[in-house]
Parts: C-alpha cells; sequence; structure tokens
C-alpha cells in the first residue's frame, strides 16, 4: 500500500525503480490483493520513468504477465492485459525488434480473451492484440481486429506465420478446460482451425488432439459438446481424405 501511494507522486516514483525486481517476485504471490497491488504499481511507475528506461523494463516484465491473463479474477486479468498493452507502447524503436520476439506468446490468449464474459476484459484484450498487431506490423491483423472479425483474425494469425502454428495449437490446449465457457468454445473453435492448417502434424498428434475434443462431449454446455463432436469429425474426416489421396498419388506414380 506504501509503494502504491508512494508510485503516485512523479519524483517518488522515479525513486522506487530500483524496488521493481523486487515487486516482480510478488506476482506469483497466492493472495489475489497483492499481485493486483503489484501490477497498480509497475503501471505508475513506469508511466512516471523515462522512455528508454521504460522500454527497458517492458522487454523484462511483458513476459512475466502472460500467466495473469487467465487468472480466476477479472480484475487481475484485467489489469494484467492492460498493463502488457501499456508496455508494448512504451518501447523504444531500438527495443522493438526484441519486443517482437516476446509478444507473438500473447496472440492466443488475447485472442481467446476477447470472449472473455467480463467485458472489460474482452475491451482491454482487444486494444492490447491491436497494439500487438501494431509493433509486429501486420496490417491484414489491425484490420481484421479494428472490424472486430474474430473468425477472419483467427485465419489471419494461423497464415501469417504457419511456423508457430503448432506452438498455437500447444498454448490453446489448456482453454479446453477454462472456467468459462465462451473461452472454452473459442479454444475448439481454434484447435479446429489450427489442427488443419498445421504441415508436420503427425497421427499421433491428431489423435491426441482429438481425444481431448471428444472430452469435451460431456460438457456442461450443450452448444460446446455439439461443437466438440462437430470439429473432432471434420478433423477426422479431413485425415481421412488426405490419407486416400496421398494413396492414389501413391498409385499413380506406381511403375507399371
Amino acid at each position: 500500500m506504501g509503494l502504491m501511494t508512494l508510485s503516485e507522486r512523479p519524483e517518488m516514483a522515479r525513486k522506487i525503480q530500483v524496488l521493481l525486481p523486487d515487486v516482480v517476485q510478488t506476482l506469483q504471490d497466492a493472495n489475489k490483493h497483492i499481485r493486483m497491488k503489484a501490477l497498480l504499481v509497475f503501471q505508475s511507475v513506469v508511466g512516471h520513468m523515462e522512455r528508454t528506461k521504460a522500454s527497458h523494463v517492458a522487454l523484462q516484465l511483458s513476459g512475466k504477465l502472460l500467466p495473469l491473463f487467465d487468472d480466476e479474477c477479472s480484475q487481475l486479468r484485467e489489469l494484467s492485459i492492460r498493463l502488457f498493452k501499456d508496455l508494448i507502447k512504451a518501447v523504444v524503436c531500438c527495443d522493438k525488434r526484441r519486443m517482437k520476439n516476446k509478444v507473438w506468446r500473447g496472440l492466443v490468449p488475447l485472442l481467446f480473451h476477447m470472449s472473455d464474459q467480463t467485458q472489460s476484459v474482452a475491451k482491454v484484450s482487444e486494444e492490447a492484440l491491436l497494439a500487438v498487431a501494431e509493433i509486429l506490423k501486420w496490417e491484414e491483423l489491425k484490420d481484421l481486429i479494428q472490424a472486430q472479425q474474430t473468425w477472419r483474425i483467427t485465419e489471419c494469425l494461423l497464415v501469417k506465420d504457419r511456423r508457430r502454428v503448432e506452438k498455437y495449437l500447444h498454448q490453446s490446449m489448456p482453454y479446453l478446460k477454462d472456467a468459462q465457457a465462451s473461452l472454452r468454445e473459442a479454444a475448439i473453435k481454434f484447435i479446429g482451425l489450427a489442427a488443419r492448417h498445421s504441415r508436420n502434424q503427425s497421427k499421433e498428434e491428431l489423435s491426441e488432439i482429438c481425444r481431448a475434443l471428444q472430452a469435451m462431449e460431456e460438457d456442461s454446455e450443450a452448444s460446446i459438446c455439439s461443437l466438440a463432436a462437430q470439429t473432432v469429425l471434420i478433423l477426422t474426416s479431413s485425415r481421412a481424405r488426405h490419407s486416400l489421396s496421398r494413396s492414389l498419388w501413391v498409385l499413380r506414380c506406381w511403375p507399371c
């Protein structure tokens, strides 16, 4: 509480910058109120920093905020995502390349939280995703976010950087167990599309994805049960068609 009060005064905020590494440690505290206060301290201190120093903090802190995006407390989700957005905007030109290598990990969580049941979290997630698109210089993604075309945002994300599709799939799987039905639904849709975009997916990996989706057929929400079943059917049918096409190609190429 004392640090929060001090951080609101510009001259004191600059003096307590040396304490920020210790404040970072409190982001892992079990007490949600302590984590919230830590985020507020960061928000205030970074706001009073010189741009170059704020940029350095942004590089160090941005990755540590990601676990908080999925916290059960909606206030923590909102504060962490808002700070993430502010940190991206604080990065100076010489640090932008390094920041680009960090922010891609926030793409999938932010996309999902655009469907957050808490309206303020959904709104700030959209704003943060737009900030990520800006620093990555993905103009098409920016346009789709501004137009709120969620399905096309997913398609753009998967097509834009196919090398990361497997990592996006890995990131999305835990959301199948999220407490919010809207995020579980978003995850099923994303996984269904991402699995079809995956280039090097093995039969075992597809089976693992299908097993996870089949477990969703017992979900408490009937619409999610139906969506999961349809997605499994599409994925298995696509795999079967691919196998048949490959077999026919082999037969055509086989010497007579």
